[in-house]
């Protein structure tokens, strides 16, 4: 075991004189096992056994120490040793320390080994004399001691399932073998192919989105969905993305449509022995899952809890409503039957004359949202029995004992088919790149060649490949023919910026300032301006060449140009060239008109209000452009009947119209009947009220005579004009109280 030249270095007091050294416990002289020192005591190495680290000498010791000799141990030496220990201990073959003692007297060497054999757990030390009267029976028990200790080592790495012990061993020394266990764990390695097709759809469905639809349903279909058990699987997985991402229901039921259309039938396991096509197993579970809600819902009460009774309340209804938002979007694909969701509608409602729970009410409202503009369009479908299902939504929208929010839910869904199921504000749902760029131009915000510049530039010798703006300029500063967008740094394109930045806003504003400035000189001195301008208007209104297009164009430059410079005369003027040029001065005006009222409720800014009715009543007073009464009371009428569904999102609206609409009428440009007119099409009760009181308001704090005086010219009937629901609104008196209007009353 032990090579030719290993040499041993040991450091110890050569008091006694030892004369051997001993390896085995109890040898004489010095042993490296525990209670192995010689005659003089107990051994010195007995902490090093342990793996703990050498005790050094005490300071009473160390002041003893003479001198130290070094003991050099050949190879022939060694081998005397060689039969009998075929391995180094474990603690001396992995410990990089030296084993060095110090030269210390016997006291010293005494007390380390007392020291020692403390630590080994007070086991006494054998007498060096008993140890080798029997050295026979200590090798057996050594010899013994080292099998039972590999047996317990073999079954116990046996048990761990192949674990060895990774401790280094020393140089040039061969280790043991690592041993792969039979069942070892790989990625994949013992899934079978339905956890292999699952983990793969689930993958796809994570990653699909409307602009990446075709290329991941290609992926999906060559997923290996080949037997019931993964179609199974697979059905469940979309069912699950489809219930818990709502938003992304629609884009989740054209990918049960694709499912259901491109893979086969397959062996059915049922009783039944029908084949599973995946339109059966996935109404199957949409069924399971309509019918189990009650169930789901009855199972809450069982849990103690609180906060794990309203987790789990929020959980089951999510599942519900994600249910219900998928079944219609399914019936609107055509893959489930108008009857199914008749009979949904049905069970939702309950019986007649009985109250259906609150879930029931809620889930049905958002069933109809999802399919009632199908259902009432539908040929197959009696208008009675629609009629029917909003006679009951009436009804539990007028009953106490639900909770206002969803009863408000019910209301907001009669509103909705009301409107003809135009929604006020625009449904989430998951839209293509190409379509959010033709949202954003068709508001205003970006015209669609500006989108195509900003985010898809054309590369190297533009879009065939051949010249182009780009350029490609080389380590050497030569511009290359744009062959290759590699050859160099990049060069910005020449093409001009689609977003204006700050400074050419500034400077755009500057332009327009000095614009108005030398039109407005050019009206008062008939003279025509450097920028070609013409105060003339020999032309007569509608003989230009503008279309409807344009027209609109210059309205929106005329509004935001009069909001910024605030001059009246600039605004007419620019008034009328449009009506000048436009090929329909009729609609010119009614869309110059409509655009500045629009701004203000846009804007919701009272300045932006005062300075529109100014520039109206000034409109009024030019009789070159004949703005009739009627045609302000059509731009400002139409906001105003509109105040249902503009109020919500612009909760400003009411005051603002009706700010507009006083000024006016103290100017002359409209009657006070006008008051009741347009009052009378709002129909919310709140926003009715706080558009007439804005108005009496500001009639009150500006007008030539009293708000009672103008409600009589006007002929409005304020108690009738005003009044509301008792159950939901204030009394009137109390309203015009808090309003400041008690002579109303």
């Amino acid at each position: 075991y032990f090579p030719e030249t290993f040499t041993s270095t040991v450091r110890f007091a050569m008091s006694g004189g030892a004369s051997a050294i001993s390896l085995r416990p109890g040898g004489a002289g010095i042993s490296l096992r525990p209670g192995g020192a010689g005659a003089g005591g107990p051994g010195v190495f007995a902490a090093f056994a342990m793996g703990s680290r050498p005790q050094a000498p005490t300071e009473s010791s160390a002041k003893k120490l003479n001198a130290e000799d070094v003991i050099k141990y050949d190879a022939d030496f060694l081998r005397q040793f060689q039969e009998r220990y075929k391995e180094i201990p474990v603690e001396l073959a992995t410990s990089p320390v030296e084993v060095v003692i110090n030269e210390v007297n016997s006291e010293a060497l005494a007390s380390m080994g007392a020291e020692a054999d403390a630590q080994w757990g007070k086991k006494p030390a054998e007498p060096a004399a008993a140890a080798a009267a029997a050295p026979e029976k200590g090798d057996k028990d050594w010899n013994e001691k080292k099998a039972a200790d590999a047996a317990k080592a073999a079954a116990k790495a046996g048990k761990k399932g192949g674990k060895v012990d990774l401790t280094p061993l020393p140089e040039g020394t061969e280790g043991a073998t690592i041993v792969k266990a039979a069942n070892a764990w790989s990625r994949g390695g013992a899934d079978d192919d339905t956890t292999k097709v699952t983990r793969a759809v689930k993958s796809i469905l994570n990653k699909i989105t409307p602009e990446k639809f075709d290329r991941l349903m290609e992926q999906l279909l060559d997923a290996g969905i080949n037997t019931a058990a993964t179609l199974s699987e697979t059905i469940s997985v979309v069912f699950d993305k489809a219930i818990w991402e709502p938003g992304f229901c629609g884009m989740y039921a054209d990918v049960c449509l694709r499912l259901s259309k491109e893979l086969p039938e397959f062996p059915g396991e049922s009783a039944d022995g029908k084949p599973a096509t995946f339109r059966r197993i996935l109404l199957n579970t949409c069924q399971e899952e309509f019918e189990g809600a009650g169930k789901a819902r009855e199972e809450l009460a069982a849990i103690a809890d609180p906060s794990e009774r309203a987790a789990a309340t929020k959980r089951v209804k999510a599942r519900t409503m994600g249910n219900i938002r998928l079944i219609g979007e399914l019936f609107k694909k055509k893959m489930i039957a108008e009857k199914i969701l008749h009979a949904c509608v049905t069970d939702l409602l309950g019986a007649p004359g009985s109250t259906p729970p609150e879930e029931n009410v809620e889930a049905l409202t958002g069933l109809l949202t999802t399919v009632g503009k199908e259902l009432d369009n539908s040929p197959k479908l009696p208008k009675e029995m629609m009629e029917g299902y909003f006679t009951r939504l009436q009804a539990l929208a007028d009953d106490a004992a639900l909770d206002s929010r969803v009863r408000f839910l019910c209301r907001d869904v009669i509103e909705l088919r009301r409107s003809g199921w135009i929604p006020r504000v625009k449904k989430l749902e998951a839209m293509t790149l190409g379509e959010i760029h033709a949202e954003a131009a068709a508001a205003g915000l970006m015209s669609p060649a500006a989108t195509e510049e900003i985010l898809f530039p054309e590369g190297p010798g533009g879009s065939d490949g051949i010249g182009g703006d780009w350029e490609v300029v080389g380590k050497d500063g030569s511009v290359g023919d744009g062959s290759s967008a590699l050859s160099g740094p990049y060069v910005a394109p020449k093409h001009k910026a689609a977003m204006p930045t700050e400074k050419e806003k500034a400077k755009r504003d500057a332009e327009l300032r000095k614009l108005a400035k030398e039109r407005a000189m050019a009206a008062v001195t008939g003279t025509s301006t450097a920028s070609g301008a013409s105060t003339s208007s020999s032309s007569a209104p509608g003989a230009g060449t503008w279309d409807e297009e344009k027209v609109e164009k210059k309205c929106k430059s005329a509004v935001n140009e009069f909001m910024q410079v605030a001059d009246v005369k600039e605004a007419v003027l620019s008034v009328r060239e449009i009506l000048e040029k436009a090929k329909n001065a009729a609609s010119a005006l009614d869309a110059v008109l409509s655009a500045f009222v629009t701004h203000v409720v846009d804007s919701s800014n009272e300045k932006h209000r005062d300075l529109c009715a100014k520039l109206f009543v000034q409109l009024r007073k030019e009789s070159d452009l004949a703005v009739s009464e009627s045609a302000l009371a059509d731009a400002v009428g139409e906001p105003v009947a509109g105040l249902d569904d503009i109020a919500i999102d612009t909760p400003m609206a009411p005051k603002l119209l009706g700010g507009l609409v006083a000024a006016l009428i103290i100017d002359d440009a409209l009657a006070a009947t006008f008051i009741a007119d347009s009052a009378v099409g709002v129909e919310d009760t709140m926003y009715r009220r706080e558009y007439v009181a804005a108005i009496f308001k500001e009639l009150k704090a500006r007008g030539k005579k009293g708000a009672a005086a103008y409600a009589a010219d006007g002929g409005v009937d304020v108690a009738g004009l005003l009044a509301g629901d008792p159950e939901f609104d204030s009394p009137l008196a109390e309203f015009l109280e808090k309003s400041g209007l008690k002579e109303l009353a």
